[in-house]
C-alpha cells in the first residue's frame, strides 16, 4: 500500500538515532517499502563509564570531532534516507 505525503516518495532509510526518551541507548531505524523498524542499539559511549570503553577509544573520538561533542558527548542522529524526487 502506498504510503501518501511527505513520506511517499521515501524509497529506504537506515540509520541510527538519539531519542529524548533513550538518552543511554542508541536506537536503529530502517525503512524499507512500507515496512519501518525501530530496534535497541548499543549503549552511547557517553552513558559507559569511561574505564569500561576499550583501549584507544578515548583517543579515536577525539581526534574526530563530528563524533564527540562536549555536552552530549557521541548522542546523535544519522539517517540516510532514499527516495525518488525529494525535495530537501
Amino acid at each position: 500500500r502506498p504510503r501518501p505525503d511527505a513520506l511517499g516518495r521515501l524509497v529506504r532509510l537506515k540509520g541510527f538515532a538519539w531519542l529524548a526518551t533513550r538518552s543511554r541507548q542508541q536506537v536503529h531505524a530502517a525503512l524499507a517499502g512500507t515496512q519501518f523498524t525501530l530496534s535497541p542499539g548499543p549503549p552511547w559511549w557517553a552513558a559507559v563509564p569511561r574505564h569500561m570503553w576499550p583501549d584507544g577509544l578515548a583517543e579515536e573520538l577525539r581526534a574526530d570531532q563530528a563524533a564527540w561533542d562536549e555536552e552530549h558527548g557521541d548522542r546523535r542522529t544519522e539517517l540516510v534516507c532514499i527516495g525518488r524526487e525529494l525535495d530537501h
